[in-house]
């Protein structure tokens, strides 16, 4: 399933991943099995934020990163490139991906990723009915929401205001998230 959403003039790719499955459960299975080597930035609303693992211990997320670097060239006609380190220019010490774990009565409040990348990207990997909709919303709009499903890929701008509804499920909505940067990066960021 491929879905090229227009909203105004801003572009959303939503796609379910090729063998997406398999993809989801090797992400899911290295991430679960290195839970001791997780880096944590911040607690919003009681939960963690932003789930780190350095890419030698996730080395499946480079799929879904390679995916959305190619749809996002191939569809929007920007290129970018996919990075699996931190830049060294940017105060943050973590890689340019992270995990998101929300538990019943959790949600992710509105923001955006809008520094440095070019493209950012969402891939669910674990979602049950009522796991709370993506929301993108805009001055002068009406909110877009995009209902979360194992598998599914969403690329989206990274400057594009966005956050997840409450999970009102008894499973843990768990996803994948990251940024893609432009190409070539400016030598000063690398």
């Amino acid at each position: 399933m491929f879905n090229l959403i227009h909203w105004g003039n801003t572009k959303i790719i939503e796609i379910k991943v090729e063998n997406y499955s398999d993809v989801c459960s090797r992400i899911l299975n290295e991430f679960h099995l290195n839970q001791s080597k997780i880096e944590k930035s911040h607690k919003i609303g009681g939960r963690w934020e932003n789930q780190y693992l350095e890419i030698e211990y996730v080395p499946s997320v480079r799929t879904p990163m390679r995916i959305a670097r190619d749809l996002g060239k191939d569809k929007l006609d920007i290129t970018s490139i996919a990075l699996f380190e931190p830049l060294r220019s940017v105060a943050n010490p973590y890689p340019p991906f992270w995990f998101n774990i929300a538990s019943n009565g959790e949600k992710t409040g509105l923001h955006d990723h809008a520094h440095l990348s070019i493209l950012s990207a969402v891939l669910y990997l674990q979602v049950d009915a009522q796991s709370g909709d993506l929301f993108f919303q805009k001055e002068n709009f009406s909110n877009l929401r995009i209902q979360p499903e194992v598998g599914k890929l969403v690329i989206f701008p990274p400057h594009l205001k966005h956050g997840v509804e409450i999970n009102q499920s008894s499973k843990e909505r768990i996803s994948f998230a990251f940024n893609l940067f432009p190409f070539p990066i400016p030598s000063t960021e690398w």
